[in-house]
């Protein structure tokens, strides 16, 4: 558990986390308003709540990690990291402004907070999961792809050993 604390520190995996949040949240922001400005209730989600808002600032943050990921860093792990703490930031974020709306409109009680919190981490952290994989698995693929067969590998001297006997 702390190892994955220690990979959250790096400086381009924080920067990655909070571009998925605030892409998130952003997106979010802008469907209420112009939900309230057309007047009717745009979908809160399809299958979880804000399902869609999580998807694209998923897919954008952890695009954005792998264009400015180090060469030590694995495409899959880091790319879950990103996805499910990515999803999490935009919980918080999106809870506090709904909990903002909520207070404003109908000066509800600060509960309302932690009502939003548990409906949006659920749809954050599974989505930021699923999301994370999917791209990383995409992207580990094209990099094998990319690689092909190298002659080194053949070179090694296991398979020399292999190929004597």
């Amino acid at each position: 558990m702390s190892d994955i604390f220690f990979r959250i520190q790096e400086k381009n995996v924080k920067r990655s986390i909070l571009f998925s949040a605030l892409i998130t949240t952003i997106f979010y922001v802008i469907k209420s308003i112009v939900s309230i400005i057309i007047g009717t209730l745009i979908l809160p989600g399809f299958f979880l709540f804000a399902d869609l808002e999580f998807a694209v600032g998923s897919v954008f943050g952890i695009i954005y990690f792998f264009k400015i990921r180090e060469p030590h860093q694995d495409l899959l792990k880091y790319g879950v990291i990103v996805g499910i703490f990515g999803g999490i930031l935009s919980c918080i974020f999106i809870s506090v402004y709904q909990t903002i709306v909520v207070m404003v409109t109908v000066n509800g009680p600060i509960t309302v907070f932690f009502l939003y919190l548990g409906f949006t981490f659920l749809s954050g952290a599974v989505i930021g999961l699923l999301t994370g994989a999917l791209i990383s698995v995409i992207y580990v693929y094209k990099d094998m792809k990319g690689d092909k067969v190298e002659k080194e590998h053949f070179d090694d001297e296991f398979f020399k050993d292999l190929i004597d006997k």
